[in-house]
Formats: structure tokens, sequence, C-alpha cells
């Protein structure tokens, strides 16, 4: 039925003219067009609303071709109680301007709450709406206004809805904690009707906002209003949100708004795609697990870690008891083989590469009160006695391990003791951080804090993703069976005397150092996991970077004890990865790449050096003219000897090393990678990977061995390391994105109901890195009862 002018003014049966207004009955469902200016005003008056026997509010929709605004179509809604008010053209507010709209559909908001509690929500009394239109143009525009109901507004259990937004047509749609009749007892107990999961899906890639609100008016459906109440998320193609209904104790209201530009979901101001901004969408509410789920995933893991801690534990120690020959003097057997000679096995070098060999070294910051009388002189003959580490052309651990064991393992410690003083240092200030966060999470309802996998984040009392967080048991509890195994072992090794001649030296402090980085990589990655976000990734990644490094460290350790670096600069190294780490994130710019891949470079070839020539060189006039005094003498014996390194060995892994690094830092120039922070967790893993292989090398090339006990452990880290990087690399969310954009890779969970494939790689990551460490335990265990000067350096 289309309503004319004319015949509103002079005709109509329908209609009374009055102080300038029409009244009109009108009925749902019916288009009414007219002309209207600033002497008209439209009154629409809605009836039979009482005929519909379930609630479903009714829905207005207005559209207009001729109103400016300045002059715009004002639309008034009336109910008993509310008010809705709005002006067409719609200005909606973007990134770089405006969007205006000349078409706009409203729900009308009735109380819920209050007609629920009072009469029950099936036999509410319906309120019949009043539309007036009105406007300040001087000139007649037209319109056309509707009033109807929507098709879904009721929402079920596990059911699909399909539904239609754009930034003037917000829809929104009521659901009411229940359980369904039509289920049985065995369904009913399987899942939890209490917490529901909303699930939203689109192919197109227009930027919304869904916000979850108590069903009490108004209803805020606009953009500019939207987050001012309840929960409220960004998303493109997908998002999700777990509701308890300990928040909406009466059922909540699911608000979907379209916004004008994509700016919000992408940060990117480049113009968004042409044509009218019409998304599609379909939704799904879906019961969450029972809170029995959650006590049998804890259940199942907490006795998966104590089976391995029993069966790994018991077997690890019967196999020591049965097979390892204490580190102890009687024990040590006769080593008729250690009388090499020192002198056949030094390089006749010119004097000016001789005199460069002593003191270009310090004492390695040790403290000398803290030392006895014959110890100091000790420390004073190894500094006189520096050069023949450089000077012999095959050298062995007698010439590395000099010092007394005993400031070996003060040495040693240093590294527990400073990985403990950051642990406390750094934890606790995270720890705080995170709690303010999901704090702040759950006060203002806003999700894109946090980079959920929304899909599969179980919340339990304040924490909004329990499963994530607790999946990082593994980490401690791993950790501290390895600090288990290490003072175990360490009983076995009191004699000093025999540390001094046989055996790769062991220094403890390392291994504890490496247990604590393992507990600690456990408590930041699971406060990294209450509230995941770009920012504080940081944390996740920081002890790995000590894991990793601590590694290598401990490698180069083996066959260098004396000049091995002190625990001062490598957590000063830690410290300056951390802060570029911070930088990368904030600051991921050309300038910083170039910057970063100079010092890249630099660091490598001063490592380099250091490596080479076992720290007997340092950069200075002297050594420059050094080394073109050895160019000349080498080409005088041969050309070709310019190109022949004095130690191979050293040159090959130290050429390795330059080539991996080199690659890295060209991919870093080339694609400038946006995870800064796994960037750099690369370099070093790549490091301490390149060097654990060339010392497998070097071990079978001297005629060592690997136990097989040791290839086991390895076996089975690398198993766990390739399974590992399948689950990492198919990753629930990216906080590399924004948050609408993470959100597309959201999944469901995978293992138990409780766990998703970040929470896989936690329990294979820490398995790994735990029979890394064995591995690094027990390498050298072939040499356990060899006398120094039988054991080569590389």
């Amino acid at each position: 039925m289309y309503l004319i002018l004319l015949f509103a003014l002079f005709g109509g049966s329908n209609s009374v003219f009055l102080n300038q207004s029409i009244i009109i009955s009108a009925n749902y469902s019916v288009p009414y067009q007219g002309l209207i200016n600033n002497s008209l005003e439209y009154i629409f008056e809605f009836s039979n609303y009482n005929s519909y026997k379930v609630f479903v509010p009714p829905r207005v929709t207005v559209t207009t071709k001729d109103a400016t605004t300045v002059a715009p179509l004002m639309v008034t809604t009336r109910q008993p109680k509310e008010l809705l008010s709005w002006k067409l053209p719609l200005s909606v507010e973007t990134e770089t301007g405006e969007e205006v709209y000349k078409n706009s559909s409203r729900t009308l908001c009735f109380d819920i709450l209050n007609h629920n509690k009072i009469q029950g929500f099936k036999q509410l009394q319906h309120e019949n709406p009043i539309v007036s239109l009105a406007t300040s143009s001087l000139t007649s525009i037209d319109f056309t206004v509707t009033v109807d109901f929507p098709n879904e507004f009721l929402l079920e259990h596990s059911t699909n809805y399909s539904i239609q937004i754009s930034p003037s047509e917000p829809q929104y749609f009521f659901y009411n904690f229940s359980i369904p009749t039509n289920l049985t007892s065995t369904e009913v107990r399987e899942s939890n009707y209490d917490t529901v999961i909303l699930e939203v899906l689109s192919l197109d890639t227009i930027c919304t906002i869904v916000s979850i609100q108590n069903v009490s008016c108004p209803v805020f459906d606009l953009n500019q209003d939207i987050t001012f109440r309840g929960f409220y998320e960004t998303f493109t193609t997908k998002g999700g949100i777990t509701i308890p209904k300990y928040k909406f104790p009466y059922g909540f209201y699911i608000v979907f708004v379209a916004k004008a530009d994509d700016y919000v979901c992408t940060k990117d101001l480049s113009p968004s795609v042409s044509g009218d901004r019409v998304k599609k969408l379909s939704l799904v509410i879906k019961p969450s697990i029972t809170y029995n789920d959650y006590v049998y995933a804890v259940m199942i893991t907490l006795s998966a870690i104590g089976a391995f801690y029993i069966i790994f534990g018991v077997s690890f120690f019967l196999f020591s008891r049965q097979y390892y020959v204490p580190r102890q003097m009687e024990y040590a057997a006769e080593n008729g083989t250690a009388t090499a000679s020192l002198n056949s096995r030094i390089i006749k070098l010119p004097d000016e590469l001789r005199s460069e060999c002593v003191g270009t070294e310090g004492t390695n910051n040790l403290d000398s009160q803290s030392l006895d009388d014959t110890d100091y002189d000790h420390i004073q003959e190894i500094q006189e006695d520096r050069e023949i580490r450089l000077c012999r052309s095959q050298p062995r651990l007698t010439d590395l391990a000099r010092k007394p064991p005993r400031v070996l393992a003060k040495k040693s410690y240093l590294y527990l003791y400073n990985v403990l003083t950051v642990a406390l240092f750094y934890g606790l200030p995270v720890v705080q951080l995170v709690i303010t966060y999901q704090r702040v999470l759950n006060e203002t309802g806003e999700q894109d804090i946090c980079y959920y996998n929304f899909l599969c984040a179980h919340p339990l009392s304040f924490l909004s993703d329990f499963n994530h967080v607790f999946s990082n048991i593994g980490y401690v509890l791993l950790g501290i069976l390895f600090l288990i195994i290490t003072y175990h072992r360490e009983l076995t090794h009191k004699d000093q005397d025999f540390d001094r001649h046989y055996g790769i030296p062991q220094h403890y402090g390392l291994f504890y150092a490496m247990g604590v980085a393992l507990i600690m990589e456990g408590v930041l990655s699971g406060s990294y996991h209450v509230c995941p976000s770009q920012m504080n990734f940081q944390f996740d990644s920081s002890f790995m970077y000590v894991m990793a490094v601590l590694c290598m460290v401990k490698l180069y350790q083996n066959r260098h004890p004396d000049i091995n670096a002190n625990a001062y600069s490598t957590f000063g190294v830690l410290a300056i990865a951390i802060v570029l780490g911070m930088i990368g994130i904030l600051e991921n710019t050309d300038q910083f790449w170039v910057c970063f891949v100079i010092l890249h470079i630099l660091v490598c070839f001063y490592l380099s050096i250091k490596v080479y020539y076992m720290g007997c060189w340092k950069l200075s006039c002297v050594s420059l003219r050094r080394v073109g005094h050895i160019i000349r003498h080498d080409f005088w014996a041969g050309p070709l000897n310019v190109l022949k390194p004095c130690y191979k060995a050293r040159f090959v892994m130290v050429v390795m090393g330059n080539l991996c690094n080199w690659a890295l830092a060209a991919y870093a120039l080339a694609y400038h990678p946006k995870n800064f922070a796994v960037f750099l967790l690369l370099i070093f893993m790549s490091n301490t990977l390149i060097y654990f292989f060339f010392y497998i090398l070097m071990k079978y090339l001297h005629k060592e061995s690997v136990r097989i006990v040791t290839w086991m452990f390895f076996c089975i880290s690398t198993l766990c390391a390739i399974a590992a990087m399948y689950f990492f690399l198919h990753k629930a969310i990216s906080w590399s994105k924004t948050p609408a954009q993470s959100r597309t890779f959201n999944v469901e969970c995978k293992l138990l109901r409780f766990y998703d494939y970040h929470d896989i790689w936690h329990f294979l990551s820490a398995i790994g890195m735990f029979f890394t460490f064995m591995v690094l335990l027990t390498l050298d265990d072939d040499l356990s009862h060899t006398h120094h000067e039988q054991i080569p350096v590389f």
C-alpha cells in the first residue's frame, strides 16, 4: 500500500490533519511512501502487535533520496517506556572522514528483563510503536517507511543463522540460557549450557563489530556507541566469544554493526572496496565444555607427566647405576698413552705472533680474594702460558683446563645465580602486568586487548584462557625433573682431583641454569598467554633466548673450560638481545633492519676471530701488522699457503657459522620479517644447532663415540622438535597482525576438547627441550674416564 501526499492531505480515510501533523493508522510489513517538508509531520501508529504469539521486536526501515545533511529527515520511534531517534542521511565516521547513508534499519528495544520477571518470556504483552517523521527542509523530500519483524531474533542452541548487515542497518538478537528439552541426560551432561561460545563466519572481509550486551534498553547498535556496554570485538571473516551465564543471568543481546571502512580491522588507510558495504555472515551458539572436562583434561595431563617422571626417572637412574662409573680417583683406569710430548705439538711461529699470545685476556673477572694463594699463583701461571693455546697444532683439553676445578665450579655457578636473579626481577613485573591486562579486559569487555584463540579459550576464575596458561605446566615440571637428574649426577662428582685430570669438566652450575631457564620459560609463557598480544610476546620468547645461548655456552665449555664466556658477559649479550627484541617490535622499519644487519655481521666477525684464535687475539695496530707479516711469510713459503688455514677444524666451523648468519642477514634485508622476536630466536637456535652438529661430527672424526642412550635422547628430541614445529606453524593466532585478522586463524580445540595446536606445541617443545638438555648432559659420557691429554680441542 503506497501513501501519496495529496491523498493524505485531502481524502485519506485513515488520516487526520492536526496542527500540520498527519496521523496514520498503519499496518506492519506495509511500505508507506510520501513527501515531507518543514510544515508537515507524519505520525504512524501501528496496531495488532498482540496477534504475534512469540515475542519479536519490530524493526523500522526508512529510506530517502532527497534529504541532505543540512536538512535531514528526523526519525523518532516511541514506545510506552522507550524512545529512539536518528536522522537520515546517517553519517558514519571513518578514519579519513565520514560516509553518508540514505537508508537505515533499526530494531526497536523491548524491556525483556522486567517483563520476563513478571509474566514469563512466552506471555509478554507486546507494545505497538509510534513512528514520527519530520524535517527542517523547506522543499519537499521523499521518504519510505516500513515496520516489520526480523526473520530471526530468538536464537537457539547449535543452530546456524544467516544474516545481513551494513553500517546503517545493524541487527541484534536475543539468546536466553536454557537447556534444550529434546536432549538426553547424557547429552546434557556432556555440554555446559551455562557457558556458551558464539562463533561467527563470513566469506567477505568487511570489518564488523560484534557486541554482547545485557538485555536492557537502550541497545547500543550504532558505530559510535556499540562499545559502550558489555563484551565486544572486531572481526572480518571469523569471530568468537565465550559468554558465561553468571555475567548475563537473564540472557544477552548479540549486536552486529558493520564498519564504514576497514581501518579498525586492518590498520590500513588505503580505501576500502568500493560498492555497498553489505556484510553477509552466519552465526551459531554452541555450549561450552563442562567442568568435568576441565578436570579430566587437567588430570590426564598431570598423570601423563607423572608417568613420565616415574618411567623415565627410574629407568635413567637404574641405567646410570648399572653402566655409569663414578668419577673418583679410585675408579681411574691406568692411562699409558697420556705421555705425549708438549713440545712436539707446538708450531714454531714468528716472535711477533708469539708475543701477542701473552696477556691478551684478563682473568675472567675472578675475585682473587675468594681464592687462596695457591690458586692465585696457579692462575698467574696460566696467564703466562696462554700462548700455548695458539701455538699448538692440535691442542688438548689439558691446555684449556688448567684452572683448578674449584675455580671452574664457582665460575659455572655464576650462571645459576644470574639466571635466578633475572628470573626474579624479570618475572615478577611480568606477572603483575599480565594480571593487570586481564583485569582491564574483564572490566572493559574489550576483547581486542588480548589475542586469544576464541574458539578454544576456556575460562576459569578470572582467567579468560585457562587452557593455554595451564599447558605450560610441561616446561615447569620437566625443568624440575632435569634439576633432580643434574643434582643426582653431581652427587657422584665430588672428587676434584679426578676432575682435574680426567673427563670433560662438569660445570653443573650451567646445567642448573638450563633447568631453571626451562622452568621460567613455562612461567613466562603462561604469563604471556594470560593476555597474549604484540606488546608482551617478548615475555614468551625471552627465556628461549636464554636456553639457546646456555646450550651454546655449554657446548663450547666442554672443550674450552678456561676461556669460556663468563656469566656476566653471557647475560650482557642476552640483555642486548632483549633490547633489540623490544625495538624490533616497536620500530620495524627499514632503518632498524639495516642497523641490525650491520650489528649482526660485526658481531659474527668478532666472534669468529675469538673462536678461531681461542681468545688470543685482539684488534690493534700491532695485530694488523702481525696479520700482514704472516701473509707475507706464508706467501714466500708458497703462494697457496696464504689460503691454507692454520686450524682447519675451527676454520670450517667459522665458515659454516658465517654462511648461515649471512644468509639470515640477507633474508632480513630482503623480507623484513614482522615477527622480529621469532627471527632473533631463529638466529640463536641456528648457531646453536650448527655448533652442535659440528661438535658431533668432530667427535667421530677424532675417534670418539656417542653412547646409545645419548642417541636415543637426540632422536626423541628431534622427533619432538619436528612435530612441535608442525603445530607451531599451524597457529591459532597471529599477534603480528591486528586482532580482527588474528581471529581468522582461530580453530576449535583438537585434543580432549580442551587443547588446540598451540597447546600441543607447548607439550612437545617442553619434551624436546628436556631431551636436548639430556643430550648435553650425557654427550661426553664416553670420555668420563679419559685423561685430559687424550681429549682433543675443536
